[in-house]
């Protein structure tokens, strides 16, 4: 935290900037910027605050914030929607809150080039809504959907539950600007989704969690709305027979959007039969005569696997049930944690059984009733369940113990231990198991180029450097 008087300064310059209508400096203004849905130990909720938060508008703003906070040595923290799930946001050394959510602007729209020039504020729900009006989708379908916003998502490297067909936020990024640490405004590339020049600057931005840099614009890939679209699900008595299905339908070459295996409890709502235990659902678009091919063909698949298909009111249930399940889980659940790990296909039941009878019982932790086994069916493929954290602070130990094993887990079967939801500082101190001493090395001097004086998120995303 600063002291009182640098505190002062900084808030009299910031205001002099900006002015006091977008400066927050009152402790109960604050409050909602001490957290994200990082699981702290729950007496440390609500332990760290900023010390100032600022709102602004323009990209000549944001840079007028950094030179003030670079003069004084002041950390700064970049802030999109809030739903990041590892620390990203959690103030642990006070400073600066840099809350983009006023800058919500889209700046350009080209249907004949199929891009979108955007603020890093605007929420990815209501950027569809914009596009929509021109005949477009982003497709950045990610469980936080409703409240992420673009420079959140790609801060993070948000996941898409439509990769299949659109890819992820990093494959639709073209060309950002982001006011770097030393103060100045760099614009990555040209607004083209290929080119052979240059190096590939915007690439270093895409998961960097605000410690390069402020995005304050994006250039994104859009694609045409389509004319069709059809839901497709199958319960299974197996969650093994459900997965089968999945990699078989990945196998064959057919075109779908995105689509999800999963342990499933409730079934009976759903209209499935009592054995079931599993569900595999499929999303997909295009022309009419294409889904309906695609359909016919796929049915085929999860039928040859013992799948009975679900009907089309339960289909439609279950596929809008995912905002649900991954954006509000942690209003239904309580103090509990979700694992995204990215594993090969061929070591994913290796991988859930050494987790769930090795690791997770060794750090005294069990899994949610009916999450232990996931996977989204596509070109990324993560594998995910969710887990109880006791109460006390045996059981936070044992959360952290469980992070490092998952990590060496995960990196033996040549997989990664946070598929999607970043590093932040969940899982900053086991960086060293995926990377090695000069890959870390590297990324630190990259940190030092943009952002010579440390002052972007400090304490996030690396471990500390070795002497």
């Amino acid at each position: 935290m600063m002291p009182p008087d640098l505190r002062d300064e900084v808030k009299n310059a910031l205001v002099g900037l900006l002015g006091e209508h977008k400066v927050f400096w009152r402790e109960a203004d604050m409050v909602p910027y001490t957290k994200d849905t990082y699981r702290n130990r729950p007496e440390e909720d609500y332990r760290y605050f900023p010390d100032l938060v600022v709102l602004p508008e323009t990209t000549d703003e944001v840079q007028g914030i950094v030179k003030v906070a670079l003069e004084h040595k002041v950390p700064l923290l970049p802030k999109g929607g809030g739903s990041n799930r590892t620390g990203m946001l959690i103030p642990v050394t006070g400073g600066i809150v840099v809350d983009t959510i006023k800058m919500n602007r889209v700046v350009e729209v080209s249907p004949a080039n199929l891009y979108v020039t955007v603020q890093p504020g605007m929420t990815l729900k209501d950027l569809e809504e914009k596009l929509a009006e021109h005949g477009l989708a982003l497709n950045q379908e990610q469980g936080s959907f409703k409240v992420a916003t673009v420079g959140g998502s790609i801060s993070t490297s948000g996941f898409s539950r439509r990769h299949q067909k659109y890819g992820v936020i990093a494959d639709r990024v073209m060309s950002l600007e982001v006011v770097l640490g030393d103060g100045s405004v760099l614009r990555t590339g040209p607004k083209v989704l290929y080119t052979s020049t240059g190096y590939r600057l915007h690439q270093l931005f895409i998961g960097a969690e605000g410690t390069l840099g402020i995005i304050t614009e994006a250039t994104l890939r859009v694609e045409p709305l389509p004319e069709a679209r059809a839901h497709l699900a199958a319960f299974y008595d197996d969650y093994w027979a459900a997965e089968r299905a999945a990699q078989r339908m990945m196998a064959s070459g057919v075109t779908f959007v995105g689509g999800e295996a999963y342990e499933i409890v409730d079934a009976a709502k759903w209209g499935a039969p009592a054995s079931t235990r599993a569900a595999f659902y499929v999303i997909l678009e295009g022309t009419e005569g294409e889904v309906k091919a695609e359909a016919e063909f796929i049915s085929k698949i999860m039928t040859d696997e013992g799948g009975v298909m679900a009907d089309k009111e339960n289909t439609d249930k279950l596929v809008g049930k995912y905002t649900q399940q991954w954006c509000g889980a942690r209003a239904i659940t309580g103090f509990e944690n979700a694992i995204t790990t990215h594993i090969p296909m061929d070591k994913t039941k290796e991988f859930y059984d050494k987790l769930w009878n090795e690791v997770m019982p060794k750090c005294g932790l069990g899994p949610l009733p009916g999450e232990r086994l996931c996977l989204d069916v596509g070109r990324y493929r993560l594998s995910g369940g969710r887990y109880r954290i006791p109460l006390t602070d045996d059981g936070y130990e044992g959360y952290r113990r469980a992070l490092r094993e998952i990590a060496k887990l995960a990196n033996s079967l040549g997989g990664s231990m946070s598929g999607c939801h970043g590093v932040g500082l969940e899982h900053r101190d086991n960086m060293d198991v995926e990377y090695s001493d000069v890959a870390l090395d590297v990324m630190w001097r990259v940190k030092k180029v943009f952002d010579p004086e440390n002052i972007m998120n400090p304490g996030k995303k690396l471990p500390e450097p070795r002497p």
